[in-house]
């Protein structure tokens, strides 16, 4: 079964992108941690006079410690940094991300600190000396952590303003979505269809013209009560659904058959209003409804997603750009990050749609 892919291509600049562990940016990184771990030793040994208990000179073991205290507290932020990224990617669960990883990053820099006192300390024979160099390795230390975490701090604010820009095209999109959803409900095609229909029934049977009138009065109900709603339950969905198919099971007859699996216990969930009227709607335009060939729809629940399955029976002058699917998988990229999946084969299509 193939699957189609409505989703947008995510972009990933500078910003936004990962620490590398290719050999040419670790050596860099190193490079630089190291510079900058150097010139803060020579920084804190002249501001503390510290040469003096050194006997006026910084032994290379002290630099060697130091060095390698600043890298690996360095490489371990940025290791735990792609590490919560694959499992918290900013901006998701911000608060426990800004936790763990201010909360580590102290550990981390608890670590490194008493290792390099360990053996600055032996060294120090100037009690004047030995605040200002614990001061200087810790400033240094949160120094190095600052550029290590470079590229997270750009990433929390880039993502931060992708959001905002989001937020706004979002409030966008729902005007021109709430208003393409009520003109799709109230186009002429679909008007002239359901009043020619209605128009019949009351010649020739006058009872089941009251009950086609009310679920045409139920569909346009619906449409106009949830047009400024995010989401809807699951069960005024359905019932949405019962009424809007009612009038193409009139209108179409034994072309079309729609089978409702969706059990009693799972319509406390939430869903986009108007979510099945698209599904339907698309599956009846493209495929063939007659006798010979009904449309056979199924509707029901699976692992907390609507699937939405019909048989395949293309129209042969059927043309699609898939632009309601693609306004769909756009809805559902900004209620939630579960997808849309739609699969098909040459007998099948099937969306399945996650209920929230």
């Amino acid at each position: 079964m193939k699957c189609l892919d409505l989703h947008s291509p995510k972009k990933q600049n500078l910003a936004t992108r990962l620490p590398s562990y290719e050999p040419f940016s670790i050596l860099g990184r190193f490079v630089i941690i190291s510079i900058i771990a150097v010139l803060i030793l020579h920084f804190i040994s002249y501001v503390t006079l510290v040469p003096k208990g050194f006997d006026e000179k910084i032994p290379f073991v002290i630099y060697l410690v130091i060095i390698l205290s600043f890298n690996g507290a360095a490489e371990l932020q940025i290791a735990l940094d792609n590490i919560l990224e694959r499992f918290l990617p900013v901006p998701k669960k911000i608060k426990l991300r800004l936790f763990l990883q201010i909360g580590v990053g102290m550990l981390f820099l608890y670590v490194a600190h008493r290792i390099i006192m360990y053996f600055v300390e032996p060294k120090l024979t100037l009690d004047d000396s030995r605040s200002g160099v614990i001061m200087g390795m810790i400033t240094g230390l949160v120094f190095v952590q600052m550029v290590a975490n470079s590229l997270t701090i750009a990433r929390f604010t880039q993502k931060w303003f992708d959001s905002q820009e989001q937020i706004a095209e979002m409030k966008r999109e729902k005007l021109r979505m709430d208003y393409n959803s009520l003109q799709d409900q109230l186009n002429p095609h679909f008007l002239f269809n359901n009043l020619s229909v209605l128009k019949s029934l009351i010649i020739y049977n006058p009872e089941v013209a009251v009950v086609f009138t009310e679920n045409f009065t139920d569909v346009y109900r619906y449409v106009l009560q949830s047009k400024d709603k995010r989401l809807v339950k699951l069960a005024d969905e359905m019932d949405f659904m019962k009424a809007y198919s009612a009038l193409h099971k009139e209108r179409l007859g034994d072309g079309i058959e729609i089978e409702n699996l969706v059990a009693d216990s799972i319509l406390d969930k939430d869903i986009a209003p108007l979510t099945g009227q698209l599904l339907i709607e698309n599956a009846i335009k493209h495929n063939i409804t007659s006798r010979e060939t009904p449309l056979q729809i199924k509707l029901f629940v699976e692992d907390d997603y609507l699937v939405v399955s019909n048989n395949l029976n293309r129209r042969a002058a059927s043309y699609s750009t898939k632009t309601g699917l693609k306004n769909l998988v756009k809805r559902y990229e900004i209620l939630t990050e579960k997808e849309i999946a739609v699969q098909y084969d040459e007998k099948y299509f099937e969306v399945k749609v996650p209920l929230l």
